[in-house]
């Protein structure tokens, strides 16, 4: 899942509806098995009923019958999940899990939590006993929050939130069949397959890793889209509560069938036999955002996203980013996230290919796809770059120690540039940016990192049953040795260790580009400000501004920050006028020092800001006398290039 804003926590998305964690399914060769995948002693025997009832949405309780096979008698422990793959940390909380009761055969069974492992469940399993039972309500939260899963009319069910398992055999060897019944009125939108029985829709059996990696949507409105056929068809369902937020879904048929014609050309045959987009379409949902599964991804748009296409300018990469992922991080998966089941620990070491990569070519494919043109792709990689370069962490904590982040923080950063928060989001695209031209450069123009995706995460070779392939960091400098010869785990540690700007803007240069900065805002910047609901001043006088006045960031070291102001703050007056952003625009532009009156925490305060670098937006401007390759990068690769969104 992308960071759709810079300042937004991707986290915020992943709480509402969860992705499965990625390590789905075995490698049927034993060079790509990992330890995960070891089989256990004997098969798990049986299937396992899960019945999910989803009726009471007023007071949001989930209420949640399992029915488990018993393996054998004595002591067996049930697991609640914890990893969150999407969110790469342990973010499942078992506050939630209320009302746990277990059975076997009729019997109620005592259960014992384990202390150091507060989502581990042990009990006795008596001698004889055929079958247990579990029953337990999951409590979504009451209000709008970001973390709620049941809205009135909208249901977004993460299966992780609502079952437990047996320990002892991987997922992937454990099937469930689930039903789930829904309020009336309602529809269901899920790429797994099953049958409408009344109330209930009743889901074939799969395994439990295929399972919690395939969520569900539903709500009163589900409107179905072919996009894509052949071997590997591609639907769109899109989901909102009113007809209308879906009556023009067929207006981005053609956008979407680019978006997929763009990826299959870039990373070759699908590792997926069939895949589905889930847009849901709700104010309520904390999006714009999105959480990548191996068959689907789930996609939060604004209610009136088909209707307003050109205000999602600044985020509609979400959309190809989120496909993306099912080749790079559901079939390609790091070998330190490839667990075998949700309970156990994993590091993302490697999260600045799986994510930086990710988003590097969500950029990329958005151009090419249509969904942006060249020059808001240009503005968009401005804006990169002003971000990127400005980051004031980077002294004392290097792009490779970001990777620990998801470990690290939860919630959101208060002083985002200097705590660098997950930066192998913006900071990747101009990593991958740089790694693209030292590939041109080496190879005389005759290899990129189109080839790079092409020889690394196609699953034209992929073997009969194998879900996913694990990776190291070796196989990634193998791979690019391979398309040119160079000393490329010295040149990728060279970035991935630095504590210094140099080198962060070299993939720009390569390419024929430099960042400069203008008293004017791009198109694409006003549209990128409207999209978070601020004044963006980070490059003049160091914060963003809502137009209330509320001060939603400051940059570390900067006017705002020498002054004294903080995020929350909330501006009343400019110079001893009330506050407008249009009063701030103008007190800037006058390049002088200026006078905020200020209210935080109860109290007043004045604070002095040195505007006389008045303001500076970013944008690229062409390096003279320079080759220029990023028009080729950003090019179509596939098909009709006639695309009405252009």
């Amino acid at each position: 899942m992308p960071a759709f804003f810079r300042d937004t926590p991707r986290a915020i998305a992943r709480v509402l509806v969860a992705v499965a964690f990625a390590a789905t399914g075995a490698c049927a060769a034993t060079r790509n098995r990992s330890p995960a995948q070891a089989a256990p002693a004997a098969a798990f025997r049986g299937t396992i009923a899960l019945d999910v009832d989803l009726t009471d949405m007023r007071r949001r309780i989930v209420a949640v019958r399992e029915r488990m096979p018993v393996q054998h008698a004595g002591r067996t422990v049930l697991f609640y999940p914890q990893w969150d793959a999407a969110s790469h940390a342990p973010s499942i909380s078992a506050h939630r899990l209320a009302g746990l009761a277990v059975s076997a055969d009729g019997v109620a069974l005592t259960w014992r939590r384990d202390p150091a492992r507060v989502h581990a469940f042990e009990i006795d399993v008596p001698a004889g006993a055929k079958e247990l039972e579990a029953r337990f309500q999951y409590l979504a939260p009451l209000g709008h929050e970001a973390s709620a899963t049941v809205f009135d009319g909208f249901i977004g069910l993460s299966w992780n939130r609502v079952l437990v398992y047996p320990d002892g055999w991987p997922a992937r060897q454990i099937p469930v069949q689930a039903t789930i019944t829904l309020p009336e009125g309602m529809s269901a939108a899920t790429t797994l397959q099953g049958g409408r029985e009344g109330s209930a829709v009743r889901f074939a059996p799969v395994s439990l890793d295929r399972l919690i990696d395939s969520p569900v949507f539903a709500s009163r409105h589900v409107q179905t889209r072919a996009i894509a056929g052949g071997a590997a068809p591609v639907r769109a369902q899109w989901i909102a509560v009113d007809a209308a937020s879906v009556e023009r879904a067929a207006e981005f048929d053609r956008p979407l069938r680019a978006v997929v014609d763009e990826v299959g050309a870039l990373f070759g045959p699908s590792p997926f036999a069939h895949y589905d987009f889930l847009f849901g379409l709700d104010d309520r949902l904390p999006g714009p955002g999105g959480i990548e599964h191996a068959d689907s991804g789930e996609v939060f748009l604004p209610t009136d996203f088909l209707a307003h296409r050109d205000a999602a300018v600044p985020w509609i990469d979400v959309i190809p980013h989120e496909f993306i992922h099912a080749w790079n991080g559901l079939w390609r998966v790091p070998a330190d996230m490839a667990t075998a089941t949700p309970n156990e620990p994993a590091t993302g070491t490697l999260l600045w290919l799986y994510e930086g990569q990710t988003e590097f070519w969500s950029r990329i494919v958005a151009a090419r796809a249509g969904l942006r043109s060249v020059q808001q792709t240009l503005d968009a990689l401005a804006l990169d770059a002003a971000v990127v370069h400005s980051r004031a962490g980077r002294r004392w904590k290097s792009l490779a120690d970001s990777s620990n982040d998801p470990l690290i923080q939860s919630g959101r950063a208060d002083w985002r540039d200097w705590q660098r928060r997950e930066d192998y989001y913006v900071e990747g695209v101009l990593f991958w940016l740089d790694i693209d031209a030292r590939l041109r450069r080496c190879s005389d123009g005759a290899k990129g990192l189109d080839d790079f995706a092409a020889a690394f995460f196609s699953a034209a070779n992929r073997e009969h049953g194998e879900r996913y392939r694990s990776y190291t960091e070796r196989d990634v400098v193998a791979t690019l040795g391979g398309l040119c010869a160079a000393d490329w785990s010295a040149i990728l540690h060279r970035k991935l260790d630095a504590h210094d700007d140099e080198g962060v803007l070299d993939g720009l240069a390569a390419h024929g580009w430099r960042l400069v900065f203008r008293d004017t805002p791009s198109a694409y910047f006003r549209l990128a400000e409207a999209a978070d609901g601020v004044r963006d001043l980070t490059w003049s006088i160091g914060l963003t501004i809502t137009p209330s006045g509320q001060v939603k960031s400051v940059a570390w070291n900067g006017a705002a920050f020498a002054a004294g102001i903080v995020p929350g703050a909330r501006v009343k007056t400019i110079d001893g006028a009330p506050f407008t952003p249009e009063a701030l625009d103008q007190a800037i532009a006058s390049r002088m020092r200026l006078r905020m009156g200020i209210t935080f925490d109860g109290g007043e305060f004045a604070a002095d800001i040195d505007a006389r670098t008045g303001h500076r937006y970013p944008h690229l401007e062409r390096i003279p006398g320079a080759p220029e390759t990023l028009s080729a990068l950003l090019a179509r690769r596939s098909g009709d290039a006639d695309l009405a969104s252009r």
